[in-house]
């Protein structure tokens, strides 16, 4: 039989709390309250280590960039409809990141991220840009990260890709793909913030299964901005009129 895991004993490495003590990874929180600043300061916790400075640059434009993309995001549209039941502002947050985190939502910058790192294990990126991005349309597939159904061109990617982060390889092929993207689509597909961000987190050192960790972070203050300007000043239990309602019959389910 496997053993039951035993609740009365936990270790972390996050935080130690002793009598008049916490400390952050080891630093004394007081010291992180007095000179800290917020990037450095959620680097250390979620990551471990102080960040150089490109690391840090690259978490504080992820995530300012990720912070809201007004109602018309399915993620904010989900918090605000909740908080319109007059449930609390956390929750409607929840309710939020549960949307954004799907791939064709907020995902999407794992899914570039995932692309990215396959590209950069080849011998020749530009090759490699190719073969990925050829791949995916013999498939039908969409490449995460490209086109937008508002934006000709994301006004957030070019702060994203001039972040100060050392290392530009994933940045790079994130331009190899848009050119090879174009190319083989025939279709003016430029490069959003989902790419941007992935690429430039990627570079600043964070793994793939990081990515939704920190955009996510970003969207919950956004979501808790309109959460609360919902609670605020709309009135309570957003619905679709009953006219608005197409019903579809069972019999012409079958039929289509």
């Amino acid at each position: 039989m496997t053993p039951i895991p035993d609740l009365s004993s936990w270790s972390t490495s996050i935080t130690d709390v002793e009598d008049s003590s916490i400390r952050y990874r080891g630093v004394p929180i007081e010291d992180l309250i007095d000179d800290g600043d917020l990037a450095t300061t959620l680097w250390l916790v979620l990551f471990g280590g102080t960040p150089g400075t490109g690391s840090a640059d690259a978490l504080r434009r992820a995530l300012i960039a990720a912070l809201d993309h007004g109602v018309s995001a399915p993620s904010t549209l989900v918090a605000r409809v909740t908080a319109s039941t007059r449930s609390a502002v956390p929750f409607a947050v929840a309710g939020g990141l549960m949307a954004f985190a799907g791939p064709a939502h907020g995902g999407a910058a794992e899914g570039a991220a995932n692309l990215f790192v396959e590209i950069a294990a080849s011998d020749d990126h530009e090759t490699g840009a190719r073969d990925v991005v050829r791949r995916l349309l013999d498939r039908g597939d969409r490449f995460p990260g490209y086109g937008h159904p508002y934006h000709r061109r994301d006004p957030r990617v070019p702060a994203l890709m001039s972040g100060v982060a050392e290392d530009r390889t994933h940045r790079r092929i994130a331009r190899l793909c848009e050119a090879a993207l174009r190319a083989e689509s025939g279709r003016d597909l430029r490069m959003n913030a989902d790419a941007a961000v992935a690429a430039l987190l990627l570079d600043a050192g964070l793994g793939t299964a990081d990515i939704t960790l920190v955009t996510g972070l970003g969207r919950a203050f956004g979501l808790a901005a309109h959460a609360r300007e919902e609670l605020m000043g709309e009135k309570p239990f957003r619905a679709p009129s009953l006219d608005t309602i197409r019903f579809v019959s069972p019999a012409k389910q079958e039929e289509a």
